[in-house]
């Protein structure tokens, strides 16, 4: 491949260089008052080899490309269990560090393998799901897991906390535990995609639930139970939160700013509305392998009924908003749905082959 773009690269030199020397002789031609045969001829032989050089030039070109094109793949590569199957139609991936061939190496190369099968691609994603879940077995993995989804924690539930009276150890122990809680259940939830049998996933669904009630247990002991419920309930509206907060973001650098007062009865406004309003079939769960019993109907008509929940909760949050603030929001809503029903209606029109989207949710609402 080197030796090719230095071959290419000297053509190229090359064929510049006569263009320019064809020039210089017109030029000197022009001026001269004496014409020879012999200028004649080393023109027309300078235009011929350039052309020449010039096909030589795009021959090398193609060369070059088939030499990256994804009708060819490095068998180490194709056998490599970690490359995805739409990897193999990416040339810029063909390779990975530590793929390369050795020096004097005979490099063996074959047509690019069958899309997956589901079969295979569930068999894949279970041994990943199982490397995975044995992280958690590591104590010093498991502690900085901990760690990070404190972090998160934080970002959640500052505001909840604020509202507490705990001494800073117990306000330690509290996010410690909560945090506890999200990473059990992300190690379940591996264990459980890297199951090999139904009675294998309800031993660990039954472990998760274990779990889970100890730690609500500790957290109630912890905080009381006036205090637990308060968490719970907070819990609850983070959907909501994340709504309003993408809203005051928003409006934040405007003349009409969301105030902590309007905030937080915004919250509760389309918390009351989605808690009460019932979807025919509600599709905002989906995930990709169940966009299979979703029709366009479902969709046309779950969209229908969110443009109503979503007047609903304009009507209740005119009660807090000024008109300024109501059309912002009413725009963002607006915007969303329309984006969500874009990507849903492409899902189900281009159902997900190997399992590509297995994991990916669908509309927020």
């Amino acid at each position: 491949m080197v030796f090719g773009k230095a071959l290419l690269d000297w053509f190229e030199a090359w064929f510049l260089h006569l263009n320019f020397a064809g020039i210089r002789i017109l030029r000197r031609y022009r001026f001269m008052k004496t014409s020879t045969v012999t200028l004649s001829l080393l023109l027309m032989a300078a235009v011929a080899y350039a052309a020449y050089l010039q096909v030589e030039v795009n021959r090398l070109k193609s060369w070059q490309i088939e030499m990256v094109s994804p009708e060819f793949v490095d068998e180490t590569v194709v056998a490599n269990d970690e490359v995805d199957s739409t990897a193999l139609s990416e040339p810029a991936k063909l390779r990975s560090p530590g793929l390369e061939p050795q020096p004097g190496a005979v490099a063996t190369v074959r047509p690019v393998a069958e899309q997956a099968t589901e079969s295979s691609w569930q068999d894949r994603r279970r041994e990943r799901m199982q490397r995975m879940a044995a992280a958690f077995e590591d104590p010093q993995m498991r502690v900085d897991m901990i760690e990070r989804q404190m972090e998160r924690v934080d970002s959640r539930y500052a505001d909840f906390f604020k509202t507490l009276n705990l001494s800073a150890n117990d306000l330690e122990t509290l996010r410690t535990l909560m945090a506890e809680r999200g990473v059990v259940n992300w190690e379940m939830r591996m264990k459980g995609f890297g199951a090999e049998s139904d009675e294998e996933r309800e031993k660990i669904d039954e472990e998760r639930k274990f779990q889970r009630d100890v730690l609500a247990e500790e957290i109630e002991e912890l905080l009381g139970e006036e205090n637990a419920v308060a968490l719970k309930d907070y819990s609850d509206s983070l959907p909501y939160r994340g709504e309003v907060e993408a809203l005051a973001s928003s409006l934040s650098f405007t003349d009409t700013p969301l105030t902590q007062s309007q905030s937080e009865s915004l919250v509760n406004s389309i918390r009351g509305v989605a808690e009460d309003f019932e979807f025919s079939k509600d599709l905002s769960g989906m995930r990709g392998p169940q966009m299979a019993s979703v029709s366009e109907k479902d969709i046309e008509v779950y969209f229908s009924e969110r443009a109503a929940r979503d007047e609903a909760v304009i009507a209740a949050a005119a009660r807090t908003l000024s008109e300024e603030q109501l059309a912002a929001y009413a725009e963002r809503q607006l915007a969303e749905r329309e984006r969500d029903q874009r990507q849903m209606e492409f899902m189900q029109q281009n159902p997900p082959s190997g399992g590509q989207w297995g994991g990916r949710p669908g509309p927020r609402r």
